[in-house]
């Protein structure tokens, strides 16, 4: 989950009010990647509803509009394109509306997908799938990208996912088909990436082969969250946040629903959000603030649409975003309060197969 920062306040006041209003601040772009029509759809978020407005469809360059993040300053917006193996750079106006910044697309590793920035945006970290890589770059002030001197870095086998932890000194990689997370430390300055002490770690499920293919924090940083794509299960690591390494918890891995391949975390902490793009719902679990264990929600699975591939909370904790692939729609959910519990609320068509979603933009408001 990203966490913008609101124009005049400090990053831990967005967590808890918009500046002066004392009510939670809703992100106000949600970004979806259509990626068998390399273009991303642009929708404003109703901040009463959660109700998804269109405002832009934007074609990317070369081929696929694969997984999307936004900078922390709400000002650009990055996407990897799988098959032209780029990444691309875009300015974000008041409006939401992109714009590729002049010389914004790089070449990356072979087939690349998930993305991640460091909490101050000055890094950006691109998965290599097919060639068990990550791709690093330095982000200047107009949003432009530059390779990070000995850029691509190794990896496990077949890399997905990519994050950066908060304390931006580590960056975790879950490596699909070797069963791993590889952790590497961000060089101070550099952003160049060097593996720790005893990494990869190997990560646990239920039958193996595990397909670890997502990975996600508590707000703290103190635990992280895991879906075995192949396994139908979460694994749940803490993580010292000195070294960065990861113990798997007690009772680990927890079941989950057919194929997850994404997770969130609501602001709070408290909650874990798990789409299962093969039985069409996303898994919803209360977070065991002093264990990590994992407790299904009443009512969980809900219902999303045709193969629910990406999720994000916004940030003020009020309302969830899946992107259905298979049905080309963003299903929007509110989340009550007290129990963490999903309620549907309305389903916007995109442009086509919607990969991914990321929410912010407007300068971080």
């Amino acid at each position: 989950m990203k966490r913008p920062i609101l124009p005049g306040c400090s990053a831990l006041a967005v967590l808890a009010s918009a500046c002066g209003s004392g009510v939670a601040a809703v992100n106000p772009f949600a970004y979806v990647t259509n990626n068998d029509l390399s273009s991303i759809s642009v929708f404003r978020i109703d901040p009463g509803s959660g109700g998804l407005t269109s405002v832009q469809t934007v074609a990317t360059p070369g081929g696929g509009a694969t997984y999307g993040e936004v900078h922390p300053s709400g000002r650009f917006f990055f996407v990897s394109g799988q098959f032209s193996n780029v990444v691309s750079s875009y300015s974000i106006d008041a409006a939401g509306k992109l714009n590729l910044v002049d010389g914004g697309t790089l070449a990356t590793g072979t087939n690349p997908h998930n993305l991640a920035l460091d909490p101050e945006g000055r890094f950006l970290y691109v998965a290599n799938t097919s060639s068990d890589t990550v791709s690093g770059f330095t982000v200047d002030a107009s949003g432009r990208l530059a390779a990070i001197a000995g850029s691509p870095f190794p990896t496990g086998h077949v890399p997905y996912d990519v994050k950066v932890a908060a304390s931006g000194r580590f960056v975790y990689v879950t490596n699909r088909d070797s069963d791993d997370i590889s952790v590497l430390a961000i060089g101070a300055g550099t952003g160049a990436l060097t593996p720790i002490a005893n990494q990869p770690f190997h990560v646990a499920c239920r039958t193996a082969p595990c397909g670890p293919r997502a990975i996600e924090f508590s707000p703290s940083g103190s635990r992280t969250f895991v879906a075995n794509r192949f396994s139908g299960d979460v694994a749940v690591f803490d993580v010292d946040r000195a070294s960065g390494a990861l113990t798997a918890i007690q009772g680990s891995p927890f079941a989950a629903g057919s194929d997850p391949r994404s997770l969130a975390v609501d602001p709070s902490g408290r909650y874990l959000y798990v789409p299962n793009v093969g039985s069409n719902d996303v898994s919803a679990y209360a977070i065991d603030e002093q264990t990590g264990v994992l407790t299904r929600l009443t009512g969980s699975p809900y219902t999303a649409g045709t193969a629910p591939l990406s999720i994000e909370v916004d940030v003020s904790g009020r309302y969830a975003f899946v992107s259905n692939s298979g049905s080309n729609s963003v299903s929007v959910f509110r989340i009550e309060r007290n129990t963490g519990r999903l309620a549907s609320v309305a389903t916007a068509p995109t442009a086509g197969s919607a990969f991914s979603v990321a929410l912010g933009g407007a300068g971080g408001s």
